[in-house]
C-alpha cells in the first residue's frame, strides 16, 4: 500500500513538473526569447566565427586576451568585455591595449578560443 501511494505521488509530482516545464503551445502567443538550446541548435557549430573590438588586457604569459568586442550574431552573443584563450600565443604578438582589433574564434562549439587577431 505505502508503495503504490508512493508511485502515485512520484509520478504526479513528474507531471506537474513537466507540465510546468513545457514550452507553450502554438496558439500561445508569446514575447520570451529562445532558449539558448534553441540558439545553439540553429548554429553550425563549426568553422571559425569572426568579430571585432578593442583590446582591454593581454596577458601573453596565461595566453589569453580580453576584447571589449561588438555582438557576435553568429553565435547569439551581446556586445561585452570577455576574455578569450589564445589557440597560439604567438597570435597575440604585436597588439596592445587600446588596438582596435579584427578577431576569429575557433567555432560555435569552441567560442572562447581565439585563433586570429589582427589590428584595423
Amino acid at each position: 500500500m505505502k508503495r503504490k501511494l508512493l508511485s502515485v505521488l512520484t509520478s504526479g509530482a513528474l507531471m506537474l513538473i513537466a507540465a510546468g516545464c513545457s514550452q507553450p503551445s502554438a496558439s500561445s502567443p508569446t514575447t520570451a526569447a529562445p532558449s539558448a538550446e534553441a540558439k545553439m541548435g540553429d548554429m553550425d557549430m563549426t568553422g571559425p566565427i569572426r568579430s571585432t573590438g578593442v583590446v582591454t588586457q593581454i596577458d601573453a604569459d596565461a595566453g589569453t586576451v580580453t576584447f571589449d568586442h561588438q555582438a557576435i550574431a553568429a553565435i547569439g552573443w551581446p556586445a561585452m568585455t570577455m576574455q578569450f584563450h589564445a589557440e597560439d600565443p604567438a597570435v597575440l604578438q604585436g597588439i596592445a591595449v587600446g588596438d582596435h582589433v579584427s578577431f576569429q574564434l575557433k567555432s560555435a562549439s569552441e567560442p572562447a578560443i581565439v585563433t586570429v587577431v589582427q589590428k584595423q
